[in-house]
């Protein structure tokens, strides 16, 4: 009975992968025919979600947290100055990007 001894190079390993890649990557052809509709109107109904109704019901409740903290005598000036940058962060976001993507 014989047994054969298999020894593996890493380095040989690594090279026909690596070709493997290469070849696979230079021969794909691209689709020109992608439809990205379904994700936009996603994203845009996320983005229409936090800036519109809920985001300024959220926003509002946020701000009545600071104002009741303040009332009670225990508003950590980190927390109230968070929230007021966060809500000019979420409501401002849209706004800017459209700013510097617009040509």
């Amino acid at each position: 009975m014989t047994i054969f001894k298999c020894t593996v190079d890493g380095a040989k390993v690594f090279r026909i992968v690596a070709a493997a890649l290469m070849m696979t990557l230079a021969l794909a052809e691209p689709s020109a025919a992608q439809d990205f509709g379904g994700v936009t109107t996603f994203l845009e109904a996320i983005v229409e979600a936090i800036t519109g109704p809920i985001g300024i019901a959220i926003s509002a409740l946020a701000v009545m947290a600071v104002g009741f903290s303040f009332m009670t005598g225990r508003m950590d000036w980190t927390f109230a100055v968070s929230i007021i940058i966060g809500i000019a962060i979420v409501f401002g976001a849209a706004t800017f990007v459209s700013s510097i993507t617009a040509s």
